[in-house]
């Protein structure tokens, strides 16, 4: 096995002089060894993004139906006219198809649509050859286990091929794998533990307070091998929603057992998978709730792109039957993702949010996330078209609302790669001006990028069936957040009104309807100070943590 620290040398296999590089040159991320070449045999999911139109258009519609004091609030565009809006143009995707048809590649198919993302499925010869000679080798994540295949070269294409294209994958974009904390029992005092009584208690949610509406949903994603179980999810119900030790009354938690998507659903319980519809389904009762789960290589299926196939069952599924809001516990380095492809998932976000679905993200585990003395931004959750969860942890008085402080692991900062969006301007630059200890500016950070995170919620001490109460991390505060706009998403269906979606505009102009945390700090680099937490918002925590009753009354009052 080679070494992850050893430079993996380019192979010397010329391709066409009139090939161009689509993406920049890859590198082997921490945790990540070599193990050999990849079996010619095997079967590769090839996923084609083609480039889009109408990008400038998609962003203008966005911001008009998500922000609270637009005349266009609400109005969310059906899946059709999103597709229409962007579709490729007809000579993009000929040349693409025209390209594979060229090299024998006859398992072609549309994963979007309006064929903006083209799926083709060979053998990793056929793979090499497609992208000029490169070579495809197994890589392993230490702490995990898991087996993905990948290039570790610049991959190049025809010149007419590449500027049709945004990117493709799997090629160099190798995934962050999630790792939960685990506290030391001494830290996780029994007296502080985040179950759902004492979630609901303080963020003012009342333990009456259900769902209602019939056509509301909600789901959490699971990637590289994180799966289900049912046995575990009642299990936890039963022990945290039932009166007795752990709640002064029955809760209503789930809603029956939640419906499987995706390749990669049920196996042996994974403590991310099992948090987060634990958590969702605790907080959010009587909520339908569904399972996304996309492992990259499961049983009977080649290796594909999890994220990316995600994305495109998001694309492909009907108005009528998508979820309306999405709890993700995915993160990485931003520049895990080249700038192209990178670029494209904000499209795509775009796209879910134009048509009123809500994206959260868990901001990250590392604090400010310290590499070689420089900050270094994390995404999904740097993307200004999705909601950011930073973390917080008890204090005394705990769960009485109030009771939080920011926690150290909270990760948060500034973007590389997007500028700051006009919505969380004024707060950003309220906290760069008016805040004392901030980091140094040799830290990297760039000032005038986006921001994160938006919000926060509870981060450490959370119970999951069945390994225990001392689990923390954003992965905790993303669910948990996610579940209480599930509810306001309720009550909007209640109404008769549309759902929130893209969430960003409504928590800037409302600021006042969260917890204001004011009290804590996320780590630094090595005897350096991280993001202090300060009145309005910070970059540790946000504007703060969700407070249901205030934030009822004002998404109630909303068109």
């Amino acid at each position: 096995m080679l070494s992850m620290a050893l430079a993996v040398p380019l192979l010397a296999i010329g391709f066409a002089p009139d090939r161009v590089q689509v993406e920049p040159n890859p590198i082997l991320p921490l945790g990540w060894t070599v193990v050999g070449p990849s079996p010619a045999d095997l079967r590769i999911q090839l996923t084609f993004a083609i480039k889009q139109q109408n990008i400038e258009q998609l962003h203008k519609l966005l911001m008009e139906v998500s922000t609270p004091n637009s005349a266009s609030y609400g109005k969310h565009l059906s899946n059709d006219k999103v597709h229409a809006l962007i579709a490729p143009d007809g000579g993009d995707i000929s040349a693409v198809r025209h390209f594979l048809s060229s090299h024998n590649i006859k398992t072609v198919a549309d994963a979007s649509p309006n064929s903006d993302l083209l799926v083709a499925t060979m053998s990793v010869t056929e793979a090499e050859a497609l992208l000029g000679g490169v070579r495809y080798m197994q890589l392993r994540h230490s702490a995990s286990g898991k087996l993905i295949h990948r290039i570790l070269e610049p991959y190049h294409l025809p010149g007419r091929v590449a500027a049709a294209l945004d990117f493709i994958s799997p090629t160099v974009h190798i995934p962050g794998v999630s790792k939960m904390q685990q506290l030391p029992v001494s830290m996780a005092s029994s007296e502080s533990i985040n179950i759902p009584a004492t979630l609901r208690q303080l963020y003012s949610v009342g333990f009456n307070v259900t769902g209602k509406a019939p056509d509301n949903k909600q789901a959490v994603t699971a990637f590289l091998g994180q799966y289900y179980s049912k046995t575990d999810l009642n299990a936890f119900w039963s022990k945290y929603c039932t009166a007795g030790e752990y709640s002064k009354v029955d809760l209503t938690c789930g809603k029956g057992s939640p419906k499987l998507v995706g390749d990669a659903t049920t196996g042996t319980a994974g403590v991310e998978s099992m948090l987060d519809i634990e958590t969702i389904t605790g907080v959010a009762g009587n909520i339908e709730s569904e399972f996304w789960g996309y492992s990259g290589n499961s049983p009977d299926n080649p290796e594909n792109e999890p994220y990316m196939k995600w994305l495109s069952a998001v694309s492909t599924t009907p108005d009528e039957e998508i979820p309306k809001l999405f709890s993700t516990s995915y993160g990485e380095d931003e520049s895990s993702w080249s700038f192209p492809a990178a670029s494209r998932l904000n499209t795509e976000f775009m796209k879910a949010g134009a048509r009123g679905i809500s994206l959260l993200y868990a901001s990250g585990d590392e604090g400010s996330n310290c590499k070689s003395g420089k900050f270094v931004p994390e995404g999904p959750g740097s993307s200004p078209y999705v909601t950011a969860v930073g973390g917080t942890t008890p204090t005394a008085g705990f769960p009485s609302p109030g009771s939080e402080s920011a926690a150290s692991l909270s990760s948060g900062g500034f973007s590389s790669y997007w500028a700051q969006p006009s919505y969380q301007k004024a707060a950003v630059s309220a906290y760069l001006s008016s805040s004392t200890n901030l980091p140094p500016l040799s830290r990297g950070y760039n000032v005038s990028g986006r921001a994160y995170p938006d919000i926060s919620a509870q981060a450490t001490n959370f119970c999951v069936t069945p390994f225990g109460c001392d689990i923390a991390g954003t992965s905790c505060a993303t669910p948990t957040a996610s579940g209480i706009f599930s509810l306001l998403n309720d009550l909007r269906l209640q109404q008769g009104k549309p759902t929130l979606g893209f969430l960003n505009p409504l928590i800037y102009q409302n600021a006042a309807a969260f917890n204001d945390i004011t009290t804590g700090s996320s780590s630094g680099c090595l005897f350096g100070n991280g993001w202090p937490a300060t009145a309005g918002w910070d970059a540790v925590t946000g504007v703060g943590t969700p407070n249901y009753e205030k934030l009822a009354a004002v998404v109630a009052s909303l068109n």
